[in-house]
């Protein structure tokens, strides 16, 4: 499990430990866990991962930045961080008409597009961070078969459960937003509760996807499964 390389401070109320600087699942796993496990010590506020580096905030009249790092380092961290992880199986439907970007991945990969659809259901992905928008997970890592450039001109409106790729990433998009994914599905589950915001997936959780026919798409958007509980 790979351990932070730098810990510093963030202001007056926080810690930014930051690992190796790039995307790699093994290092965001440790992110992951260090989060797990620092989220269980006294004056700890919020801890906010992201690809490589996890931003800590905390009660200064509860407990020091100084005695906080130092609790840091020799704090015990399992390998994986299965405090509120879960896995998801997610529907996708590949249909032309709702992937105006998957014959352009297929051409691109010298693949065919059932090619594509297999690669990508092919994966189980890890989701490293939420941003962009409220909800929208970075999954990874995609299969180096389909990895392609995003978009050189993003489009100003994607549907809401567009699924895309961009590099080793793919992700769905949570509402209707401007976006420079390739997108190669559809997704028919909604990813925003209407409870108080709540998203459905959350960093540290495991998705993977399955196929579904058009049918199957357009009941599911009338008709939802009950929301993942945690």
């Amino acid at each position: 499990m790979r351990r932070p390389r730098r810990i510093h401070p963030y202001g007056p109320e926080a810690l930014l430990l930051e690992w190796e600087q790039r995307i790699d699942p093994k290092i965001n796993c440790g992110v992951h866990a260090y989060a797990s496990a620092i989220g269980t010590l006294p004056g700890i506020l919020e801890c906010v991962p992201a690809y490589a580096s996890l931003l800590v905030t905390f009660r200064p009249a509860v407990v020091s930045a100084y005695d906080l790092c130092e609790r840091i380092i020799d704090l015990p961290v399992a390998n994986r961080p299965d405090r509120g992880v879960i896995s998801h199986q997610v529907p996708v439907c590949y249909d032309p008409a709702l992937a105006p970007d998957l014959s352009y991945v297929a051409n691109q990969q010298n693949l065919t597009t059932d090619e594509v659809v297999q690669f990508h259901t092919g994966q189980t992905y890890q989701v490293y961070l939420i941003g962009f928008r409220p909800g929208f997970a970075f999954m990874g890592e995609v299969h180096p078969a389909i990895q392609v450039a995003r978009r050189r001109s993003p489009r100003t409106a994607v549907p809401a459960g567009a699924v895309g790729l961009a590099g080793g990433q793919t992700g769905i998009y949570p509402d209707e937003s401007p976006g420079g994914w390739q997108l190669i599905g559809r997704c028919p589950l909604p990813l925003l509760s209407t409870r108080g915001g709540e998203t459905r997936f959350r960093a540290g959780d495991r998705v993977s996807f399955y196929p579904i026919a058009t049918r199957d798409y357009e009941h599911l958007v009338e008709s939802p499964p009950p929301w993942p509980r945690r």
